[in-house]
């Protein structure tokens, strides 16, 4: 799992866990159906056997990591503290939409606690659009970046974080760090959530961040309202509206998206989401808009998941552009550490 994109709900991407029935059903596991779990197919060891080594030895970096960062505070803890909790993901794609043409992509991102500081802190590095992790000035969009919106060359970042315990109410989030690059771009950011309701009923929640960014945004301020449902104990039903203002911005930017998720037995699942945004001083206010629709599956290990998705969308950069339709196809593949959890939330919006 990356470090969480921004989500005034704080429960990002738990929206149907298909295979786990037992779970009561709220605002991370919607109900399921009662059919029995197939396991999904597992391929002839010899076959798919570096798979297995590759994800063990990265699962070894990754908590040997952690401890070493943590260590750094002067901790002596058994090295099981950080092989239970360090947990991360990688994730390729292959994109093509006749607005941008054919693109790949690769993020990854790796968590990891920091129990010797505090067990709200935990470290991260990963690579990331700094629009959606930073200022959270674009919808978060998962592992990969979205095929239709404004474009944003992803970036290394490496720094910590904080999250305050989640409940009825407000809570605090915080967090630093810096582009694992050259120039350094340092950042620093904290957030206020409140949140009121329940999925089953209906869930609002506010979210007001508080930025700096030295090179990109220098300082702004970030406001989110979602608003949450779940519809016959099966669709996940999420309405998120956000606005940005930066000392680098051009006026208010934003977004508004309309997501819908539901989870299925073996492993599947399937999304729809539509949106648009823009921004009030920009050459061409209303930048995008249109829809999208991706299904997961996990293939050959319960920790590989494969997704595959399309969509269609009207964008416009310049005045002198004509606003034409653009379809757009993808495919992409996501591997966990740490976890065999599946999401049913795409990795590709």
């Amino acid at each position: 799992m990356q470090p969480r994109q921004p989500d005034a709900l704080g429960q990002e991407a738990q929206a149907a866990d298909a295979d786990q029935p037992e779970q009561p059903p709220d605002a991370a596991h919607p109900a399921q159906s009662n059919q029995p779990e197939t396991p999904p197919p597992r391929a002839p060891s010899d076959h798919v056997q570096w798979l297995d080594r590759t994800r063990q030895g990265v699962n070894d970096a990754m908590w040997h990591s952690a401890m070493r960062v943590d260590r750094w505070f002067g901790s002596d803890k058994d090295e099981s503290a950080y092989q239970q909790h360090v947990y991360g993901s990688i994730a390729p794609a292959l994109l093509y939409d006749q607005y941008n043409r054919l693109q790949t992509r690769l993020r990854f991102n790796v968590n990891l606690p920091l129990p010797q500081l505090n067990s709200r802190f935990n470290a991260f590095i990963g690579r990331f659009d700094p629009n959606e992790f930073v200022t959270e000035v674009n919808e978060p969009s998962g592992a990969f970046a979205r095929q239709y919106g404004p474009l944003t060359q992803d970036q290394t970042l490496f720094g910590l974080s904080y999250h305050a315990p989640e409940r009825q109410g407000g809570h605090f989030e915080a967090g630093a760090g810096v582009r694992v690059a050259l120039p350094i771009d340092p950042y620093i950011k904290g957030s206020y959530v409140y949140e009121v309701g329940a999925s089953e009923r209906g869930l609002v929640a506010l979210r007001e961040t508080a930025f700096w960014q030295n090179h990109a945004e220098g300082f702004g301020v970030t406001t989110r309202v979602d608003m949450e449902r779940i519809y016959d104990m099966r669709w996940l039903v999420r309405w998120a509206n956000s606005a940005t203002f930066s000392q680098k911005s051009n006026g208010i930017r934003g977004y508004s998206a309309l997501l819908g998720m539901r989870g299925f037995p073996s492993r599947r699942a399937i999304a729809l989401e539509i949106s648009i945004d823009g921004a009030s001083d920009a050459p061409v206010p209303l930048h995008d808009y249109g829809a999208k629709v991706a299904y997961r599956e996990s293939i050959l290990r319960r920790w590989l998941i494969m997704e595959v998705r399309a969509s269609i969308d009207w964008p416009q950069d310049y005045v002198s552009q004509t606003r034409n339709r653009s379809l757009g196809i993808g495919v992409g593949f996501e591997m966990l550490f740490g976890t065999d959890e599946f999401l049913a939330r795409p990795v590709t919006f």
